[in-house]
């Protein structure tokens, strides 16, 4: 038996045709694009349930997930999307107990994957230059109960940071990555893995230029991510593909000669 849904639940609702849509569930109901879902009929029949609206379009109610939730939150600069997020996260290695850096807070939407992994026992040191950024970003971790697992600096990468060889990983997204290097250097663990969002072509070939010695290149990757159609008598790819919203460059930290 399904359990209910109360008020101000997260909600997706997902229709046959494969749109999604989310809502915080209200005494108001949910409205869609196909029709209007009451509260009753949300709050008893719970997640995994299959209703119909008012204009008898079938629907199936569903939990979130962190990647549909994050798509849809506050932001003040640029979101990193989680056909990226994803990628890095798996080739960070990091796990429950790591200790991660993040430079470049933004929004908050990495942090927020960042910290669900490292919990209950590992950290997050995210570090921004903008106090409107740390703020937005510290709503939306308070919105999924993760502030706990972070640490929220308003400080400039230039200047360091007190932790030295603490970090497992390192996760970078400013306009200039290679300003980090000198930092990262220091607060890194020897053979720590480090994520760089780079948007342009540009900047990635200047970073290649200013990739200091202890630093060695591991893989760079656009990532493309193709939708299907999966249709009786019409499974083909959908015309427009998510193509290219930033390269993703992976280095590891390399103790240096003595």
């Amino acid at each position: 038996m399904n359990e209910g849904l109360e008020e101000g639940a997260r909600v997706l609702v997902l229709f046959k045709n494969g749109k999604k849509s989310l809502h915080l569930l209200t005494k108001k109901g949910i409205h869609t694009h196909r029709g209007y879902l009451t509260f009753e009929q949300v709050s008893s029949s719970g997640y995994g349930s299959r209703l119909t609206t008012n204009l008898g379009e079938e629907v199936f109610i569903l939990r979130p997930t962190f990647s549909e939730i994050v798509s849809k939150i506050a932001r003040r600069t640029q979101i990193v999307y989680p056909k990226e997020i994803g990628y890095a996260l798996v080739k960070l290695g990091i796990e429950s107990g790591s200790k991660v850096l993040e430079v470049g807070s933004g929004s908050g939407a990495t942090t927020i994957f960042l910290a669900s992994i490292v919990k209950p026992s590992g950290k997050v040191v995210s570090i921004d230059v903008s106090e409107e950024s740390l703020r937005i970003a510290s709503e939306n971790l308070k919105k999924f109960s993760l502030l706990d697992y972070v640490d929220l600096r308003l400080t400039d990468v230039r200047s360091g940071i007190e932790e030295k060889n603490f970090f497992d990983a390192a996760f970078i997204d400013i306009p200039e990555p290679w300003m980090a290097f000198e930092t990262l250097s220091s607060a890194l663990k020897p053979s720590s893995r480090v994520a760089i969002v780079v948007p342009t072509y540009n900047q990635l070939v200047k970073l290649s230029e200013n990739l200091p010695s202890n630093f060695v290149f591991y893989e760079a990757v656009d990532i493309i991510l193709q939708e299907i159609q999966v249709k009786k008598g019409a499974v083909r790819p959908l015309p427009l593909a998510r193509a290219h919203n930033a390269f993703l460059v992976f280095l590891v930290n390399i103790k240096e000669l003595a």
